[in-house]
């Protein structure tokens, strides 16, 4: 009787065509979403919180949309690029202003 043919004639699916990966990118596509509309008030509101958190050196909870998903981040802002929008964080994070949806002060 041949010993390796026992062994794998019991062998999981996921073994033959990786379905575990491919079950696993279905559902992480399954998440994505697509980026919230922000009115003018609130980007305006974005931006005083950003720099009044810049001016302070105050800690601040950032959600922020990327590739898909939707980011929370606590940090301090290091630098603002007032000419790209770019914000820096202290623990070495860029983010765009387009990208914020909400700040929050801790």
């Amino acid at each position: 009787m041949n010993r390796k043919r026992e062994n794998s004639k019991w062998a999981p699916f996921e073994s033959l065509f990786r379905t575990k990966d491919v079950e696993q990118e279905i559902t992480k596509e399954k998440e994505k979403c697509s980026k919230p509309t922000l009115s003018e008030d609130t980007l305006l509101e974005n931006e005083k919180k950003l720099l009044d958190a810049y001016h302070t050196k105050s800690e601040i909870k950032i959600t922020y949309y990327y590739n898909g998903y939707i980011y929370e981040k606590s940090s301090s802002i290091a630098f603002l690029n007032y000419q790209n929008i770019e914000i820096f964080l202290k623990d070495h994070t860029t983010l765009y202003f387009e990208q914020i949806l909400k700040i929050i002060f801790l």
